[in-house]
């Protein structure tokens, strides 16, 4: 069974995407989302810390800012993502049905031909490891944002902002895995070392900040 459409990830109260990735059908793809919205989650607790800081960190306002930007940006990825696996699952199962011989999924731009299917597929899953690879990226830039509010935050507020590395660091390594899975890119495609990249640095990150 594909997944059907659903209201956008970023409309529903969480218990609601908790459920929605829970759920065998809602999503096709549960990885990227609960990566972003791990991410996010790392991002708005930086911000809180930052904030909490500013008596004693002058520079408190630029890490509010960033954290709260790379905060919309995550969240934006988890709703791309999720609308993103649903279409190449779509894709995928009606070239799956094709191959077989039976009647799957209708596709939107209703390419009949077989190469026009395979084609449509990869594309949407080159696109499903670009979202990846963002993933990684935004959530690497939210454990190295953390470990700096770590650095310059009160040691009351410490615990909070290395829980925020740890977060921030388990999305842009999830992210990372998801791009070296994907089965359309290259083993010597780019992406995968910038996933790589992403994941180390979020790693390094954590690793200075304990």
């Amino acid at each position: 069974m594909s997944a059907t459409p659903i209201p956008g990830l970023l409309s529903r109260p969480l218990s609601e995407v908790l459920a929605a990735l829970a759920s065998q059908h809602e999503l096709a793809g549960g990885g990227g989302p609960a990566a972003a919205l791990t991410s996010a989650a790392a991002a708005a607790l930086t911000a809180k810390v930052a904030r909490a800081s500013r008596a004693t960190w002058i520079e408190a306002g630029g890490a509010i800012a960033h954290a709260e930007s790379l905060r919309m940006q995550a969240q934006a990825l988890m709703e791309r993502d999720a609308d993103t696996y649903r279409e190449a699952s779509v894709l995928l199962q009606s070239e799956r049905s094709a191959r077989q011989g039976v009647a799957g999924p209708a596709l939107a731009t209703r390419a009949a031909a077989p190469a026009d299917r395979e084609r449509l597929a990869g594309e949407a899953l080159i696109h499903a490891a670009d979202l990846s690879l963002a993933i990684a990226d935004a959530a690497s830039q939210v454990a190295q944002l953390a470990a700096e509010v770590a650095r310059r935050c009160p040691p009351s507020l410490r615990p909070d902002a290395l829980t925020a590395v740890a977060l921030a660091e388990a999305a842009a390594c999830a992210a990372a895995r998801l791009v070296d899975v994907n089965r359309k890119l290259p083993a010597d495609d780019p992406r995968r070392a910038a996933s790589y990249e992403a994941a180390e640095a979020a790693l390094r990150a954590r690793q200075q900040a304990l």
